[in-house]
């Protein structure tokens, strides 16, 4: 089953979910909010941000989300991070600047937000708890991060060159190895599950492949969206988004 939807004029950039609902963010510089059913996808409501001097005439380009503390963070193109909680509809509830140019990736879990742009080849790691900036990194090979994703012990980086880099979260995020992907573009979406790894790419598909070393492909599944922006998976439901909305 497919479900299609257009959220605004304006493109979708990013996906995230929590539990049955999927967050979305664009160039509307708002985040909106959509409760998945079983035939349909039902629009919930939106986050705004306050109008000050930094985001103004800014756009939200990445979103992730931490189900387990039930919040989600967002990146805009003026380097600022927003945190969010998703059990209420009000302002976020932090906010920090680790970059000057537009946040291209970001990922969370309980500890940690990771963050990187896409005109330079560091990674800024945010620890919550501490509520700064634990460190910066280069990301391996000088390669530009477009994506990433944390899972456990191992962050998984896309980059624009449709590579991917595996970090290990327990040792420093010290590099641990990189791989070569069939993907013909850069990669912007990538997911860790307990059985496979799945990637999406700006070519317009989404390849699963093997949890081995290296990972082997399964199966790869092209999307009615020409460009796709990035994608997230829950529930066994996969959505990606682009510029002609979500599917």
């Amino acid at each position: 089953m497919f479900l299609c939807y257009a959220t605004s004029l304006e493109p979708i950039y990013d996906l995230t979910a929590i539990d049955n609902t999927i967050y979305s963010c664009g160039g509307d510089n708002t985040v909106n909010s959509w409760g998945l059913t079983n035939t349909d996808l039902v629009h919930q409501g939106t986050y705004y941000l306050r109008r000050r001097s930094d985001n103004f005439h800014s756009f939200l380009w990445r979103i992730s989300s931490c189900p387990e503390d039930n919040l989600f963070a967002t990146g805009s193109s003026c380097g600022t991070i927003y945190v969010f909680d998703s059990r209420s509809r009000n302002n976020p509830i932090r906010h920090y600047r680790p970059h000057t140019k537009p946040v291209n990736s970001l990922a969370m879990n309980t500890e940690y937000i990771l963050s990187a742009t896409a005109n330079d080849y560091t990674m800024s790691i945010w620890d919550q708890r501490a509520g700064r900036t634990m460190k910066s990194i280069t990301i391996p090979g000088e390669a530009l991060c477009t994506c990433m994703n944390m899972r456990r012990d191992w962050v998984f980086i896309g980059d624009r060159d449709a590579k991917l880099h595996i970090l290990n979260l327990n040792n420093d995020f010290e590099p641990v190895k990189s791989y070569s992907t069939e993907h013909t573009d850069m990669i912007t979406g990538v997911r860790l599950t307990h059985e496979c790894l799945i990637t999406s790419s700006r070519d317009g598909t989404v390849r699963i492949s093997s949890l081995t070393d290296p990972p082997k492909p399964i199966a790869t599944l092209r999307s009615g969206i020409e460009h796709i922006n990035n994608m997230d998976y829950r529930n066994d439901t996969l959505a990606v988004s682009g510029y002609s909305g979500v599917q």
